[in-house]
């Protein structure tokens, strides 16, 4: 009795197996982080030339009507880790505010005379004698209204 109870799993098993290997196929020639469970790293790294701009990681400032920039760190201000930070930072950077409409209440109750929010990279720029630190950029700011209208 149990021999055929193994044997009847033995083609799901298989199935299962393929269908895997399929979808880490058809990974590696998309995105990979859509397909995290299978492939949840670049097969190849991209590759990098002279005096190129890289962005390493963002900052995410509250800015109030006196024109005082306030650094929102991830733990005390937002009570995240630095990895939802950074994930936050980046879509912030292209205005997904929408789908962070909870970060973007926590810190418009933060800072309740909140003007606008700033996202700004950290870059490094690549050069024939290796990694020198680039200027900082300001890559997005939502203003008040945009922050309102996203946590409504």
């Amino acid at each position: 009795m149990d021999s055929r109870r193994a044997l009847s799993a033995h083609p799901l098993v298989s199935v299962f197996i393929l269908a895997v290997l399929a979808a880490q196929i058809v990974s590696g020639f998309r995105r990979t982080y859509q397909w995290w469970p299978f492939l949840s790293y670049p097969m190849y790294a991209t590759s990098h030339f002279d005096q190129e701009r890289i962005d390493i990681s963002y900052s995410i400032y509250a800015v109030t009507p006196d024109g005082t920039r306030h650094y929102l760190d991830p733990d005390k201000d937002l009570g995240i880790g630095f990895w939802r930070y950074s994930r936050l930072a980046r879509q912030l950077g292209v205005n997904h505010l929408k789908s962070n409409a909870h970060s973007l209440e926590e810190i418009r109750s933060r800072y309740p005379d909140l003007l606008r929010v700033e996202v700004e990279d950290y870059p490094m720029m690549i050069t024939r004698d290796g990694p020198k630190a680039a200027p900082r950029l300001v890559t997005n700011t939502i203003s008040r209204d945009a922050i309102d209208e996203a946590v409504k």
